[in-house]
């Protein structure tokens, strides 16, 4: 690792917002970042006590879901209602982690503000990813300074890393117990909140807020935002009512170029299923029923990360990536539920591609829930 020092770096209040891609829709309306912004405000004045813990805030969603969107556009908005230095730093895209990384979570943090903080803004994340930043390294850069941390993708970091203790406590120090500092991250699992929770405080059950992210509910106003002429209700029912992926299937579609969708994401969890002998008779009759109950205890853990998590932290069904596994474990499966699923795939699709609004769309929905329902 190379020598760093923190004279390479602005200070706190300097470092800018993250940029955004300024031919996307918006995927969030002006009423959630309300809430968002005044719910992370309200949090962040408070401090921790004998009888109170501070939360941190989640956002919980599949790949493309639209998390780091909702974490670009609350940023700016925050630097200018609170006048406290906001930080955005990601485990992914540009700044993966890398695999040697996951020995000392809290440099892998570090490294990655001190990166946001850079004085030149056009140096790359290469320049940094070497760099021997420290935990001291960073308090001493923030001092006293007013601060908030936003971090995406903190499951690609806790999933594998070591020391999560260490790296719960340094979190929960640095950005939580303090008044005028605090930390919100995104997730693609729910239960990265628990982990967290854990890390933070085995033994005070230090809670985590799951902020949910809207979904669109109207094809009208979809069609309209997403440019997408021709959508109907069952094409986003299919992509789970998720405004980023409906966008991505969109351009999909007109570009003829598959890679906006999170395809690598969802090969891997449906890989990691069946070659760590997780897809079996029974597991996928309990996966199936998961489409009416939601529990997330008859939900094959790799594909946590391709549900919608929803209220009461029910796991939702997003057909788009669940037909895909189901394709993959029928090939593993008897004869009889083998015959199930692929009717089940097979239904989807006709509701899917059903152009014509008939209720045909709607028969196959009930003959899918019919069919669950009798093999559980």
């Amino acid at each position: 690792l190379r020598d760093f020092e923190v004279g390479e770096i602005v200070p706190p209040m300097d470092v800018p917002p993250p940029s955004m891609e300024a031919n996307r829709p918006m995927f969030i309306d002006d009423q959630w970042l309300n809430d968002a912004i005044e719910r992370i405000s309200s949090h962040y004045s408070l401090e921790d006590t004998p009888t109170f813990r501070v939360s941190p805030l989640a956002f919980v969603r599949c790949s493309r879901g639209g998390k780091t969107r909702a974490l670009n556009e609350i940023a700016p908005l925050l630097k200018e209602r609170l006048g406290a230095a906001v930080i955005f730093v990601s485990f992914n895209d540009y700044s993966n982690i890398s695999d040697w990384e996951m020995a000392d979570p809290i440099a892998a943090l570090c490294r990655r503000i001190a990166f946001e903080a850079r004085f030149d803004r056009s140096a790359q994340f290469n320049s940094f990813s070497n760099a021997n930043v420290t935990a001291y390294h960073i308090i001493e850069w923030l001092k006293e300074t007013n601060c908030i941390l936003l971090i995406d993708v903190l499951n690609v970091l806790l999933s594998g890393a070591t020391n999560c203790d260490l790296f719960g406590e340094f979190l929960k120090n640095t950005f939580l117990k303090k008044s005028n500092r605090y930390f919100a991250f995104s997730s693609h699992v729910v239960g990265t909140t628990t982990q967290l929770s854990t890390y933070m405080d085995s033994f005070n059950n230090r809670s985590v807020y799951i902020c949910e992210l809207p979904l669109v509910h109207h094809v009208v106003d979809a069609a309209t935002i997403f440019r997408w002429e021709d959508l109907t209700v069952m094409e986003m029912i299919y992509y789970g009512l998720i405004p980023a992926l409906i966008y991505e299937a969109h351009l999909s579609k007109t570009t003829n170029n598959s890679g906006y969708l999170p395809f690598e994401r969802r090969d891997a969890a449906i890989t990691l299923c069946e070659t760590t002998g997780l897809v079996t008779n029974e597991s996928v009759v309990e996966l199936l029923s998961s489409f009416i109950t939601g529990d997330k205890r008859s939900i094959l853990p790799p594909l946590h990360e391709l549900m919608n998590t929803g209220k009461r932290r029910l796991l939702q069904w997003i057909p788009f990536h669940m037909m895909e596994a189901l394709i993959c474990f029928s090939e593993r499966l008897n004869k009889e539920l083998k015959m199930i699923v692929k009717s089940i795939v097979s239904l989807f699709h006709k509701f899917v591609d059903d152009q014509h609004l008939s209720g045909k769309a709607w028969e196959s929905l009930f003959v899918i829930t019919l069919l669950i329902r009798l093999v559980t």
